[in-house]
């Protein structure tokens, strides 16, 4: 099978750290600069894309369904692609960020008030929103418990999202503010 070899490595590293070396076999030409830096480009957004699948079948169960047309499926994976790329944008934002500004973690406004009531403390930090998200799933947020895991991030999603479904039917029926 033709194929291009592109090697990629770190010239300069710290003290101590073992500099990254990748060689990359693509499919597509790598003639140039720039063909090798899309190969390169598409293999370090593979890591994403790989999170992003784990998120829709552990998190989500999208392999436990148990739908009986290619329509009811592509229609159920449609909508639990939106809830995956919200839990990856809050997980990714929380490691790699996770001292940016709590809007910032992809929540709505109405969200983030809910979660931040039910918690019982403020929500500053998206890691903060994380961490109150997770609690919601079921982690106990010790400190050897490390970051929570997909499917913890899910089920505090869907407590979440039905806590705010729950106040805004109430606002609709104009009961309370």
């Amino acid at each position: 099978m033709p194929c291009a070899v592109v090697r990629v490595w770190e010239v300069a590293t710290p003290m101590g750290v073992e500099p990254l070396e990748w060689i990359l076999l693509c499919d597509a030409p790598a003639d140039s600069w720039a063909q090798a830096l899309a190969c390169v480009q598409q293999y370090a957004s593979r890591w994403l894309i790989e999170e992003y699948h784990k998120a829709l079948k552990s998190g989500l169960g999208a392999e436990r369904l148990q739908l009986e047309t290619a329509a009811g499926l592509m229609a159920a994976i449609a909508l639990m692609s939106v809830v995956a790329v919200r839990l990856l944008v809050l997980r990714e934002g929380a490691r790699r960020q996770p001292l940016a500004p709590a809007p910032e973690a992809g929540l709505e406004a109405l969200e983030l008030e809910v979660l931040q009531g039910k918690g019982g403390r403020p929500l500053a930090t998206v890691g903060a929103v994380a961490l109150a998200l997770a609690r919601l799933g079921g982690h106990l947020n010790r400190r050897q418990d490390g970051l929570p895991g997909w499917q913890t991030l899910w089920r505090g999603m869907t407590t979440l999202l039905t806590l705010v479904e729950g106040v805004r039917l109430s606002r609709h029926l104009g009961q309370f503010g």
